[in-house]
C-alpha cells in the first residue's frame, strides 16, 4: 500500500504557508509555522532553494518563492487530471457493473454531473455531463453530504430544498440525516425510485484532486436490487481505490 512520504508533504506545506502569509519569511518564522526544528527547516528550505523554488536575500536572509511554481503550475493548466481521473475511473465502474455510472460535485445546493459513462445493457440509465439534479434524491448527493465536515454538511441540510420529485423521495430532514448517517457507517449511500421512479444508485463520494467528488453506478430498480451485494462491494472496493479510504 502507498505510504506518505513526511519530506514531500513538508516542501508542499512551505507554499501554503506563503500563500497564507503573503509575505518572505526567515527560517525561524516557517520553522515556527512547519512545527520543524530550525536546522531541519534550514535544509528544507536549503533544497527549495537549490532547486529553484526560493530566493534567499543576501542581507536581510528572509527567503521569498520564485516564479518556477506558478510557472510549471501554469504549463500544466490546460490538462484537466480531474476529468481524466473521473472518466478513467468510471470505464472501470461501468466495466465492474454493467450499470451506467457518473461523476459529480456539489454545485450550490444541487449536485452536477460532470463525467457519465453509459452502460451497454437496452435497458439502461443516462444523464449527460452538465446536468444538475436534487442533492436529497440521489446517491451521488447524499454520498457528497456523507463525506462533508459536519458543519457544512448540517448547514446545507438546514438550508437547502426538499421538493418531492417521486413519491418516494425523502422531503423529512429528519429522516435524511438518518440516511447519511447510516451511509457515513456503512460507506455507500442508496437511493431507489427517489429521483425516478424504476431508477436504483449506489454511490460513494471523497476527495479527488482536493474537491470533494462523487461517484455512483445507476441502473434500473429491479435489476439494482438483484445484484445488489455485488454491487455494494464494487462500490466499496471504488471508493479505497479512488479515494484512499479505509475499506
Amino acid at each position: 500500500m502507498p505510504q506518505i512520504i513526511p519530506a514531500a508533504q513538508r516542501a508542499m506545506q512551505v507554499f501554503e504557508v506563503y500563500a497564507r502569509e503573503r509575505r518572505p519569511l526567515t527560517n525561524s518564522e516557517m520553522a515556527r509555522y512547519l512545527d520543524l526544528a530550525d536546522s531541519s527547516c534550514s535544509d528544507l528550505l536549503y533544497t527549495l532553494r537549490q532547486a529553484g523554488y526560493l530566493l534567499r536575500t543576501p542581507k536581510s536572509r528572509f527567503f521569498h518563492p520564485t516564479s518556477r511554481l506558478l510557472d510549471m503550475a501554469q504549463a500544466n493548466a490546460g490538462v484537466d487530471p480531474l476529468r481524466a481521473f473521473a472518466e478513467e475511473s468510471l470505464d472501470l465502474l461501468t466495466a465492474r457493473s454493467g450499470e451506467t455510472s457518473m461523476c459529480a460535485h456539489i454545485d450550490g445546493d444541487a449536485v452536477k454531473i460532470f463525467a457519465s459513462q453509459e452502460s451497454s445493457r437496452a435497458l439502461r440509465y443516462v444523464l449527460r455531463p452538465g446536468t444538475t439534479v436534487n442533492i436529497h434524491t440521489t446517491a451521488m448527493g447524499k454520498a457528497l453530504l456523507g463525506a462533508m465536515a459536519e458543519a457544512d454538511r448540517d448547514a446545507l441540510l438546514e438550508n437547502m430544498p426538499l421538493p418531492a420529485i417521486t413519491p418516494y423521495s425523502i422531503v423529512d430532514r429528519k429522516v435524511l440525516r438518518e440516511q447519511i448517517e447510516t451511509g457515513i457507517r456503512d460507506q455507500y449511500f442508496v437511493t431507489r425510485n427517489e429521483g425516478n421512479e424504476g431508477v436504483f444508485a449506489i454511490g460513494i463520494a471523497g476527495e479527488a484532486g482536493g474537491r470533494l467528488t462523487a461517484m455512483s453506478i445507476v441502473g434500473p430498480t429491479h435489476r439494482m436490487e438483484k445484484n445488489f451485494d455485488a454491487l455494494v462491494q464494487i462500490m466499496r472496493d471504488a471508493r479505497a481505490e479512488f479515494f484512499g479510504a479505509p475499506e
